[in-house]
């Protein structure tokens, strides 16, 4: 079997899930038990409130007259449900605060070297290189959060990527930029200009003692 076939591939991504779930199922059982806990303690609130608001009675206040009790007598339901829907949205938002603390502490649980060790020797070399283009710089242990953005990557062709950048690197590496036989001068620069020549003056004939001939 080809190492960079689907059929591998495929393989290979089994068994990081198989091992993300190992490493993370006692998590995995804590989150469920506080969210079912949650739950009960939600609903064994929420029937009290509907329970203590149905049982309410406004025979007390007949100083107010009949119809102001009348009017209590139709909203209390309603009052009661919305301190329901007050209590379903503080535990909400409680445990989903919880959860997502749980989450990132769960992917930054650094993973145990004999346990990566187990891992990397069933796997392929080029889903070998996908965990180590995940790990990047390696100032930090590798946690389950990279083995999972790795099992992810994997799913969305990061190996061919990784072998097209080598291939790319190959090429650029290699070429050379071609030279050219004459310079050429940077642009901006000005032009060379011709050097000057020298003026020769002919000797004056008095200060050599000749003779002057008149012009005409």
């Amino acid at each position: 079997m080809n190492a960079t076939s689907p059929e591998r591939i495929r393989q290979d991504s089994r068994l990081i899930g198989q091992t993300l779930l190992k490493l993370a199922l006692p998590r995995l059982i804590i989150r469920a038990g506080v969210l079912v806990v949650a739950a009960i303690i939600w609903l064994l609130v929420a029937l009290w409130l509907l329970n203590f608001g149905r049982d309410l009675s406004f025979e007390g206040l007949q100083a107010f007259g009949p119809q102001v009790i009348e009017v209590l007598t139709r909203v209390n339901p309603y009052l009661w449900w919305g301190i329901v829907v007050i209590w379903t949205l503080i535990v909400f938002f409680a445990v989903r605060a919880w959860v997502t603390g749980d989450i990132a502490a769960t992917r930054a649980k650094p993973i145990e070297a004999t346990d990566l060790s187990a891992l990397t020797s069933q796997l392929s070399d080029e889903v070998t290189n996908v965990l180590r283009w995940v790990w990047g710089s390696r100032e930090e242990p590798f946690t389950l959060g990279d083995l999972r953005q790795a099992s992810i990557e994997v799913r969305h062709s990061r190996i061919d990527k990784i072998d097209l950048v080598r291939q790319q690197s190959r090429i650029l590496d290699t070429s050379t930029p071609p030279q050219s036989s004459a310079r050429t001068p940077p642009v901006g620069s000005p032009a060379p200009t011709a050097e000057p020549k020298p003026v020769v003056v002919p000797p004056d004939p008095r200060s050599t003692g000749g003779r002057i001939e008149p012009n005409l």
